[in-house]
């Protein structure tokens, strides 16, 4: 068991270590090619941090763990409106959040979308290539609708890796991030292995453990980032990085993953989550629409609402 745990653990920082890597090379590289800001933004950044997610997801599929997939996805999503906007918040108070209205409401129809299916009906293949459509009509919309002030808000990191990418992006950025990927991959393998191990001695489902332990590991990106952004008092990217990561995950992961021939899930064990997940996004959304600040008050009830839902999963499994 306690090997497991620090095989689970290492697996987790392998893996948020290896996007992390990816995330600042391919930035760097991108500037350095004059590609644009926001498309590195939302295509790099919004991938990099959904890469732990990502490859965690596929690999518990290929291991005939697809519970863990589903949970993964969806506790993510949950800390990422909760987990996050609590950290980011507690940080600095957020306000002068402006997003549009077309990422607001794609965001909050895709979880729509998923609840309905998840209740009414089992996400298989044909669902999976909607989502994956969905998924790149996103992205298109997103890049015509992008604004200077979209641009303006990417930096290259000041670190080794960056440095060198931007120096020389073939001779060092590209081995760079190729390198990161294979940390990354490694670190997801290892991550599952340890997760499903512990889940069998446990003796608690396969959700569980992608629902909680994989979820908030992998959701560490996104809260790394937000925490940063919040002390530069950038808000947008904060609550652009919730979206854009929850849609990444729900739209590409779970649309990819669908296509695979063993992927299904346990629709019973999931549904309250799922539930909790569209409620969660559509509070997210109030707030957001309603222009409400996001302070230390805010913060708080998202960390005790998303303390009560762990609490609420503990005793349904122990």
């Amino acid at each position: 068991m306690l090997v497991s745990i620090i095989l689970l653990v290492s697996g987790l920082f392998i893996l948020v270590k290896g996007a992390d890597i990816l995330i600042s090379s391919s930035v760097a590289i991108g500037k350095r090619l004059n590609v644009s800001e926001f498309f590195i933004g939302l295509i790099v950044v919004g991938f990099g941090t959904s890469l732990c997610e990502l490859l965690v997801s596929i690999d518990a599929v290929i291991k005939n763990s697809p519970d863990i997939s589903v949970g993964n996805v969806i506790g993510s999503n949950i800390a990422n409106i909760l987990l996050v906007t609590f950290a980011a918040g507690i940080t600095a108070e957020l306000k002068s959040i402006k997003v549009s209205i077309f990422d607001l409401s794609f965001h909050l129809g895709s979880h729509f979308l998923f609840l309905l299916i998840f209740l009414f009906t089992f996400l298989d293949r044909s669902f999976g290539l909607l989502f994956l459509l969905l998924f790149v009509l996103y992205l298109f919309k997103s890049f015509r609708n992008s604004t200077s002030e979209t641009i303006e808000e990417s930096n290259i990191e000041n670190d080794l890796f960056s440095n060198l990418s931007h120096l020389q992006p073939i001779k060092y950025g590209l081995p760079i991030s190729i390198l990161a990927i294979i940390i990354t991959l490694l670190g997801a393998d290892i991550t599952v292995d340890a997760a499903i191990k512990i889940s069998n001695i446990l003796n608690v489902s396969d959700s569980f453990i992608g629902l909680t332990i994989i979820a908030l590991g992998t959701s560490l990106p996104e809260i790394a980032t937000s925490i940063t952004a919040s002390k530069k008092g950038k808000s947008n990217i904060i609550i652009g990085n919730i979206i854009g990561s929850n849609i990444y995950n729900l739209l590409l992961i779970l649309g990819f993953t669908s296509l695979f021939e063993n992927f299904s899930y346990n629709k019973e064990l999931l549904s309250k989550d799922v539930i909790i997940l569209f409620l969660a996004s559509m509070v997210f959304t109030i707030i957001i629409f309603k222009k409400i600040k996001i302070g230390k008050i805010v913060s708080v009830l998202c960390f005790i609402f998303y303390l009560l839902y762990l609490l609420s999963l503990y005793f349904s499994n122990f």
